[in-house]
């Protein structure tokens, strides 16, 4: 009985994630590279996620520069994960079907516009059939790791599991030129820090998942 009800515990604690932003940390990276008056990043997260549900991001990138245009170049963009591996972020335009293999096209802001894109990382992506479009059909960031075993002791005070992963973006200034490749790039990386939310959120009756 007690390691049934040990069980019924641990998938409480599986069942839902969090992920935020290290506001902090950003704030550092563009103060280190003297883009904090010229760019602004906002992301628009669930307030909790399954651990498959993680696919796809949405962002919102101002440009705050009175006259040059953004950038970014999302080739040289990337997903680093928990253990390090990188691989590219990919644009998600609306019907995509293309092939991973040309270059991506350069997201472009002009001065004190703001654009909202919706991307993941390229593993995420999946094919229809043989022809069909490429859709987001897996996670972007695995958080298996977060999953408590349930054949180990739990205990509701412990400390939750956690894991952290970046967003790297690469940006570039301009002024229309026409070969935007040899325009200085900037790479602002945004930290994430994934974790198990308390078990009391996922109790049925808690509603409004207080803790």
């Amino acid at each position: 009985m007690s390691a049934v009800l040990l069980r019924a515990f641990s998938s409480l604690l599986a069942e839902k994630v969090i992920i935020k932003l290290d506001e902090t940390f950003l704030q550092n990276q563009l103060e280190s590279q003297n883009l904090e008056n010229r760019v602004r990043f906002k992301f628009f997260l669930e307030p909790q996620y399954d651990l498959d549900q993680f696919r796809v991001i949405e962002v919102s990138v101002q440009n705050q520069s009175p006259n040059q245009t953004l950038y970014i170049d999302w080739d040289y963009s990337a997903l680093i994960d928990a253990q390090g591996r990188e691989q590219r972020l990919v644009r998600l335009p609306p019907g995509m079907t293309f092939d991973l293999l040309p270059p991506q096209v350069f997201s472009v802001i002009a001065p004190g516009k703001t654009l909202q894109e919706q991307f993941t990382a390229e593993s995420a992506l999946k094919r229809e059939g043989e022809i069909g479009p490429l859709k987001p059909d897996r996670v972007m960031v695995n958080l298996a790791s977060l999953k408590p075993d349930p054949r180990k002791q739990v205990s509701p005070k412990a400390e939750l599991p956690s894991l952290t992963f970046t967003l790297q973006f690469a940006l570039r200034f301009g002024m229309g030129e026409h070969n935007l490749g040899n325009l200085p790039l900037y790479l602002v990386n945004c930290r994430f820090i994934a974790s198990v939310l308390p078990w009391v959120v996922n109790i049925p009756w808690n509603q409004r998942g207080e803790f």
